[in-house]
């Protein structure tokens, strides 16, 4: 039985194997609506690795400062949706080093924007809707209509 080889186009490096292996892993974790999100989110990191000729499983910490500042300044996210996308590669390149993927994770020790403590979304506080709720235990009174 003859057997053909391999295309070079269907041939795939194995740091690309490996690659791929570690976002199976990472994204593993996570279940439902947390993993659309996630999955999401860490894409939007590797499309930027690719658009900038770098291997995610080699970039420094320098990479993903400049993947910071790219979201900061080029894309204008909000501090919120900034960090958010940080802990989501910082989640992937610790599940890199659980896995012995990475002897080291790059995104360890990059600096996160501030996020602000209070929201700025339009609408009551916590604080400011105590005061309209009832105490708990306490039943709305009906009335009827007459």
């Amino acid at each position: 039985m003859a057997t053909s080889p391999a295309s070079a186009s269907s041939v795939v490096p194995a740091n690309q194997l490996v690659a791929r292996a570690a976002v199976s892993a990472f994204l593993g974790r996570y279940r439902g609506q947390t993993r659309v999100h996630t999955e999401s989110d860490l894409r939007v990191f590797l499309r930027w690795c690719s658009d900038h000729g770098l291997d995610p499983l080699s970039a420094a910490r320098v990479d993903i400062g400049r993947y910071v500042r790219w979201l900061q300044d080029v894309r204008r996210y909000q501090p919120s949706t900034v960090s958010r996308r940080l802990s989501v590669v910082v989640g992937f390149y610790r599940v890199c080093v659980i896995d012995a993927i990475l002897e080291h994770s790059p995104a360890d020790y990059v600096r996160r924007p501030t996020v602000p403590a209070e929201s700025p979304t339009l609408g009551l506080g916590h604080l400011q809707f105590a005061p309209l709720s009832p105490p708990p235990g306490c039943r709305p009174t009906r009335t009827t209509s007459p």
